[in-house]
């Protein structure tokens, strides 16, 4: 769901592996690389064992940020690998403090205090994302309870169906994917236990997605539709018959990374009141705290709409 977390984390990852892949490479066979990216190498490992145990808060991983500070004391160089250790203890604070003003004056040090290095070369990237996913999560906090903003279908498996709001007068679930989306595909279970569940019920479950180009899925393989709209469509009821989908699909007009919802990464869910506003969003089907039923059912009963029988 997160862009700016799946960035980072490949970031730190990719940075430090191919950092040892370079030294590596770029020494004998007998030697080992550098020592700051060894320590930095056994800082990380430190850091992995602590949030794996469920230690992720500033207290718990003191220790951890103390020895960033004495790694980049012991390792003064002004190179790429010394401006791994700096970054890294950026991405510390915006990937998993959750503190982004730190975060960002850290990473403005590293521009600063490594200027030509790789890790400064990146920070602009970064800092484009988060702001990027900060606007997207003012327009999230600024939807819910607000009119859902209208998306146009141009095609749907729902006979009839051209706007969002044709289907007022439903709790509507938009499920926003696509073909090429592994946890979007993943869900798919979940997806299909809550069509069930609510069969009988005023509720309108819709996978909404746009046109990507290509197919990907199929019992043959990945299908390039690139420029044809047509056999884009043509070949969903195939996938969803594939994937064993009991809800409507549609193609919205505008991209399934919708930015009047705020969208940064999917499978992306957002539910809709009778009424048409938004009253939940940003949520995602393979998380069970998103608990989809129990808000869908709560506002079946705030409508005064049949909610599902109870299973003995």
């Amino acid at each position: 769901m997160n862009k700016l977390r799946s960035l980072l984390a490949g970031l730190m990852l990719g940075l430090l592996s191919l950092s040892f892949a370079s030294a590596q490479d770029a020494q004998p066979p007998a030697e080992q690389a550098s020592p700051a990216l060894t320590d930095l190498k056994a800082l990380i490992e430190k850091v992995g064992a602590k949030l794996r145990a469920g230690s992720s808060s500033a207290e718990a991983l003191a220790p951890e940020i103390a020895e960033f500070d004495a790694l980049l004391a012991k390792h003064t160089a002004k190179n790429d690998d010394t401006a791994q250790i700096a970054i890294m203890k950026a991405l510390l604070y915006v990937q998993v403090l959750n503190d982004s003003a730190k975060g960002r004056e850290l990473l403005a040090a590293v521009k600063k205090d490594f200027p030509g290095t790789k890790p400064a070369e990146a920070v602009d990237s970064i800092l484009a994302q988060m702001d990027a996913e900060a606007q997207a999560e003012a327009k999230l906090a600024a939807l819910v309870g607000s009119t859902a903003p209208e998306i146009n279908f141009d095609w749907s498996t729902r006979a009839g169906l051209k706007k969002l709001s044709d289907l007022k007068g439903n709790v509507v679930v938009l499920d926003f994917w696509a073909t090429w989306c592994g946890p979007c595909i993943r869900s798919f279970p979940k997806v299909r236990e809550e069509v069930a569940h609510f069969k009988g019920s005023p509720v309108v479950i819709l996978g909404v997605t746009s046109l990507q180009g290509q197919v990907h899925g199929l019992p043959g393989g990945k299908v390039d539709t690139e420029g044809d709209p047509q056999k884009e469509y043509s070949l969903m009821p195939e996938f969803m018959k594939a994937k064993d989908m009991t809800w409507d699909v549609a193609f919205s007009t505008e991209n399934v990374f919708n930015p009047d919802y705020g969208i940064q990464g999917i499978p992306f869910v957002a539910i809709i009141d009778p009424t048409g506003k938004v009253r939940h969003a940003g949520l995602n089907p393979l998380d069970p705290s998103a608990d989809i039923q129990g808000k869908v059912t709560a506002l079946l009963k705030e409508f005064n709409l049949p909610v599902p029988a109870a299973k003995g």
